[in-house]
């Protein structure tokens, strides 16, 4: 089912509240039980019909009730079973929409559903389409539901029937009721919005082509509204287009008499190209309006994706447990290729009814992968039909069920397979990705080892692998041939785990493929999704994993696509992160000026940064010369400068910064202090040096400037080096605190100017602790009822020494307050200051000193004063 027109079926109309009628929409079928509906006074609607299937037992009658419309309602009482019943065939055509609303009531269900359904029929009304709302089990009050706007697929649709279900679940209720009533179907014009590429993926905005069809429209000079959004929702254009009206053929079929006056079928089109900025992922909307009410919206996806070649090698993948659905093989080739990905799994096991072409398909479908630098990995988790008749329950077949009979059963249909893919296959996994019946396995060396020696009959030495949960200790299989582990969990591990687990998680000769998933997107915003799975991805790639796998791209919920085939809001995001880290070495962290957190790779020759912030920041520093910041869905701009140091735009959302320079990225990362902590021990001399790699891949020389705090004394605070390849400089300083220096961490940097194949500028950003961090100062201001600003003073000792400190606290035009803090064990005193007209010192500068009494301590702290 496409976008579309899944969100038809569950989406209201923003504009139709649910408790009045579909605006401007026709009316073609009511009902709400009353008298007329049934003239022969037997309880049972006049026209309507029991479903099949379910037991005539069950009561079903219309009934009194009082609170429903005109007091009447159809009744189902539960005996076991279900029931159906089905409306006259009501009229309609292929031409319109139609909406259908109604009330329903639940008594004491606990297992079956009750829902609507609206099922289109063929002019000899047979079945052609069916819609259903959700189904539900508890609605003690009367709840309105309404199902659509709903288009039939076909164009031989003539009838339609409303459907009222009461059915059971995985067991059957013995009693309880459901009540259905004012039953109302309205018809709308039909409306569809389609992009010219299939895909609905891009790799040029001008391209894009939106064309809006809409029948069965009554006014003279309709408009549609084009509206396009980007993935968070925001409006990136909005224009109003006429629809072309076109003539029609007046060719619906036989009909029958009816209250509902015909209108002339019309039909109009509206094209639009959009102003696509760039590459993203972006929502269209088309919207019509009928005698000045919103009457349908009609919405579909596309990406525009910049043209990127596949990586060499990578640990990033696709698994498609589907097979060749819902893209046939051609198209699937076509959409990996812009996927950005080094592996894909894919079901290969077929038996001797498969016809020669679907087999010499799947073969050249494995050539081109190869040649496009994708590595196929066999799954063999659905054994042909003929073969699955042989297990006890063949719909839900486990790989160590599967292989777990004498491999007379499984190894024949396999061997066929082995022979055609043996060359193109290396890779060989026993089950789905998420498939752990192999964990507890009674002697699962010898199973794995028996299983691999019949692969190897054919494949010669097959990397054989198995689904595996993080919770369990990983399988000792040695001797038995397994290479690697589909390593998954539920619910998923956060990127902190999988931080830990990989860091643990280790076996030789033991491949980790890891499954990351995005959160399911009905219950997160997208840039919750795409930060969860990005972080995801990284935390594997940093720690070892050796492949990452989407364990299902197209799944509803937790998938990267559609499940029609084209892209979804995280398809970008897993692109975009696995074309930057796909076969590049993890370097470390950079300490950036504001701070942001980041994670450095390299890859042929240059950098790239992940960089995020907690709050929206700049980060001003020279990185390179060509340096370029990209968002998770591609989107490529080149940072604005402050002489030759970029302004990087930092915020909650990680983003891709490139083309850092590698060399200087490296000695960066290669800088140090010998000690970046300073006793708090005011006025006298502390020793110190610097120590930096040289990573020019050549000779260099230079000159160093140490930039502090302005109070403090470094010496000396300049000099000059000259280094080797790859040798390491060390320079030798002192550094004086004054009596007024501020305890806490302080930001020093160090300027450079190096001479390698031209002159390099560019600082590096490094912290000095002042204090040991045992015996130190915490702050914090409040106003109080009486005007009085309260300044709360907490001396913490860590140590297991008694402490005494005499403190005072500086008020700018004020009086200084003092007080004692005499023999604190460790644990932490809190005193509190009180001063009076608190609100005149919002947002002045505050300073506190404390001075050991018998020691040489002396710590400062300087605050803001808040509210």
């Amino acid at each position: 089912m496409n976008f579309a027109l899944a969100l038809l079926i569950v989406a209201t109309n923003p504009d139709a509240p649910i408790g009045a009628r579909y605006p401007e929409a026709t009316e073609v079928f009511s009902c709400n039980f009353d008298a007329p509906w049934d003239r022969n006074f037997d309880g049972w609607p006049d026209n309507w019909t029991r479903g099949r299937g379910y037991p005539l037992y069950v009561k079903v009658a219309v009934s009194e009730e009082p609170s429903a419309a005109a007091g009447r309602c159809l009744r189902a009482d539960l005996d076991g079973g279900g029931a159906i019943a089905f409306s006259p065939p009501v009229k309609v055509d292929s031409r319109h929409s139609y909406v259908l609303e109604g009330f329903l009531k639940t008594q004491g269900i606990e297992h079956d559903r009750a829902f609507f359904s609206l099922t289109f029929l063929n002019a000899q009304r047979e079945r052609v389409e069916r819609f259903a709302s959700e189904p539900v089990r508890d609605a003690p009050q009367w709840k309105k539901f309404r199902l659509g706007p709903v288009s039939a697929g076909s164009e031989e649709v003539r009838w339609a029937v409303v459907g009222l279900h009461l059915e059971p679940g995985d067991r059957a209720d013995l009693t309880g009721s459901a009540m259905f009533g004012d039953l109302w179907l309205g018809r709308l014009p039909r409306m569809s919005l389609e992009a010219d590429h299939r895909r609905h993926l891009y790799t040029d905005t001008q391209e894009i082509l939106l064309t809006c069809t809409v029948s069965g429209f009554a006014e003279k000079e309709p408009m549609v509204t084009f509206t396009l959004e980007n993935a968070f929702g925001s409006r990136v254009a909005e224009t109003q287009l006429p629809l072309v009206v076109q003539p029609s053929e007046n060719d619906l079929g036989a009909s029958v008499e009816t209250s509902v006056p015909e209108t002339p079928p019309r039909i109009g089109k509206a094209a639009w190209r959009p102003p696509v900025p760039g590459p993203g992922f972006y929502r269209a909307w088309a919207q019509v309006q009928q005698r000045g009410s919103a009457v349908h919206r009609q919405g579909l996806t596309f990406v525009v994706a910049r043209p990127e070649s596949i990586p060499s090698s990578g640990e990033f993948g696709w698994s498609l447990p589907q097979g060749d659905k819902p893209l046939g093989l051609a198209e699937l080739g076509q959409l990996l290729a812009q996927a950005g990905i080094n592996w894909v799994k894919l079901p290969v096991w077929y038996d001797e009814t498969t016809s020669d072409d679907d087999a010499a398909r799947l073969i050249g479908f494995a050539e081109r992968l190869s040649a496009q630098g994708i590595e196929l990995v066999g799954m063999l988790h659905h054994p042909p039909a003929e073969l699955r008749r042989h297990y006890e329950d063949p719909k839900r077949l486990t790989a160590a069920e599967i292989f777990s009979p004498d491999p007379k059963l499984w190894y024949p249909s396999l061997e066929l397979v082995m022979m055609r893919l043996a060359t193109q296959v290396r890779w060989w996994q026993l089950g789905a990705d998420k498939d752990t019946s192999f964990v507890d396995y009674p002697d699962l060396s010898g199973k794995l080892r028996q299983v691999k020696a019949h692969l190897d009959r054919i494949g010669q030495d097959v990397n054989l692998g198995i689904g595996w949960s993080w919770i369990n200790e990983l399988p000792q299989t040695d001797g038995a041939g397994l290479r690697f582990v589909s390593l998954s969990s539920s619910p998923p591990l956060t990127s902190h785990e999988l931080e830990t687990y990989l860091e643990v998680a280790r076996r030789p000769n033991l491949r980790r493929w890891v499954v990351v998933d995005p959160l399911p997107a009905s219950q997160y915003a997208v840039d919750a999704c795409a930060e969860d799975m990005v972080r995801r991805m990284v935390a594997a790639k940093i720690h070892g994993a050796e492949a990452i796998f989407a364990s299902d791209p197209f799944d509803p919920q937790c998938g990267l696509m559609h499940e029609d085939g084209t892209p979804g809001a995280m398809f970008l995001p897993w692109r975009t992160t696995a074309l930057m880290l796909s076969g590049a070495e993890y370097l470390g962290s950079l300490q950036l000026p504001a701070g942001s957190r980041n994670q450095v790779f390299a890859r042929d020759g240059t950098a790239t940064m992940l960089v995020w912030n907690h709050d929206p920041v700049k980060e001003v520093l020279y990185l390179g010369d060509d340096v370029k910041q990209v968002d998770l869905w591609s989107a490529c701009r080149t940072p604005k400068q402050i002489g030759h140091e970029q302004v990087i735009e930092v915020g909650p959302l990680p983003t891709f910064v490139t083309g850092l320079d590698l060399a200087v990225t490296r000695w960066r990362l290669s800088f140090a202090f010998a000690a970046d902590r300073v006793p708090s021990v005011f006025g006298g001399r502390h020793r110190n040096s610097l120590r930096v790699t040289n990573g020019f891949g050549t000779g260099v020389s230079g000159a160093v400037r140490l930039v502090a705090p302005e109070i403090w004394t470094l010496a000396p605070q300049r000099s000059e080096f000259r280094l080797a390849e790859g040798e390491t400089l060390q320079v030798p300083f002192e550094l004086t605190l004054p009596y007024n220096a501020t305890s806490g961490r302080h930001k020093v940097r160090a300027d450079f100017e190096v001479q390698a194949d031209r002159v390099y500028r560019f600082g590096v950003y490094r912290s000095i602790d002042v204090g040991l961090g045992d015996v130190y100062l915490e702050c914090g201001t409040r106003l109080n009822s009486q005007g009085e600003l309260e300044v709360e003073q907490r001396l913490v000792n860590e140590t297991a020494e008694p402490v005494s400190f005499r403190c005072e606290l500086f008020v700018p035009e004020r009086r200084r307050l003092k007080t004692d803090v005499a023999g604190l064990g460790q644990g932490r005193d809190v005193k509190i200051y009180h001063l009076h007209d608190g609100k005149q010192l919002i947002g002045k500068t505050l300073w506190l000193r404390a001075e050991e009494i018998g020691g040489s301590r002396i710590l400062n702290h300087r605050f803001r004063a808040a509210p």
